[in-house]
């Protein structure tokens, strides 16, 4: 594997070129976690947030940043991201499987964790203005909820869909 150059530095990202192709590497962290976390009583714990890359609001997963805040743990970092945005505390935490979120320009890799019991323990609604709406919705009726939502011309995170999948049983 080649060595990257750097061609820009921002306040949070850099842009590097390897081979010729350009991509970004955030600056305080190579890689996030999501959480798939459903209730006890059958409800999948989403999150919906304005998201200015794309100038919409997202369905997504509770996720996080692993080490932005001198945590190194991908486990750790999930249940704290889940009770900082969700107001929802775990017992325990499964690695269910990691790739990277968008190889054709970040390097970012993604961690997907599922949380399980859950209790509610807050409000949520993440930190520093993130203003998160929180959402737990019937895995029964989770895909055609996500449908309307579209409808609506909310995007929903592919992450969802795999968190439904894991969720399954399959």
């Amino acid at each position: 594997m080649s060595d990257k150059k750097t061609e820009f530095e921002g306040k949070h990202v850099f842009i590097f070129t390897r081979d010729g192709w350009e991509f970004v590497e955030r600056k305080s962290a190579k890689e996030a976690v999501a959480v798939v976390a459903a209730t006890d009583d059958g409800k999948i714990v989403l999150t919906e947030q304005y998201r200015r890359p794309v100038d919409q609001r997202v369905i997504d997963l509770p996720a996080g940043l692993i080490g932005d805040e001198d945590d190194s743990d991908a486990a750790a970092t999930a249940k704290k991201e889940l009770e900082e945005e969700t107001g929802y505390r775990c017992r325990a935490v499964e690695r269910l499987a990691a790739g990277p979120s968008s190889p054709g320009i970040t390097s970012e890799i993604v961690h997907l964790y599922r949380a399980t019991g859950l209790t509610r323990e807050g409000a949520g609604g993440g930190v520093d203005g993130e203003e998160i709406t929180v959402h737990a919705v019937p895995l029964r009726d989770a895909a055609e909820w996500l449908r309307d939502k579209e409808k609506e011309g909310v995007l929903i995170d592919l992450k969802v869909w795999s968190g439904l999948y894991f969720l399954s049983g399959r």
